[in-house]
């Protein structure tokens, strides 16, 4: 009786350790796994930082033109105001929407709103 009880004993901790061992092995692969993707997220990043480093370089001297006069007189063309030679009958300025801003002949400002 001693022997077969010894056996069953045996037998249990061969399979508890066989069980521990396979929730191991399958926990070893999930973390290879997800250390694998975790390295390709970097590299990704990285080379994301390295495009825009490289276009923050490429770009500095362009900072000048945009704060000169002349880029800020378009940009005011562009949200519609008019300038010091524009007071005429021939000045207007037209929007993306088919509005029209003009001056009159009696010099008064005129908002048209054209289309649908």
């Amino acid at each position: 009786m001693k022997e077969e009880k010894f056996k069953r004993i045996v037998v249990g901790v061969t399979a508890a350790a066989v069980i521990l061992l396979a929730i191991l092995l399958v926990y070893m692969i999930y973390q290879l796994i997800a250390i694998s993707v975790r390295e390709k997220r970097i590299a990704e990043l990285e080379e994301q930082y390295a495009y825009w480093e490289q276009y923050v370089k490429e770009n500095e001297g362009k900072i000048e033109v945009y704060e000169g006069l002349a880029w800020l007189e378009i940009i005011a063309r562009k949200l519609g105001m008019l300038g010091a030679g524009d007071y005429g009958k021939d000045a207007s300025v037209s929007f993306e929407d088919g509005a029209l801003l003009k001056i009159s002949d009696s010099g008064e400002i005129l908002y048209e709103i054209c289309g649908d």
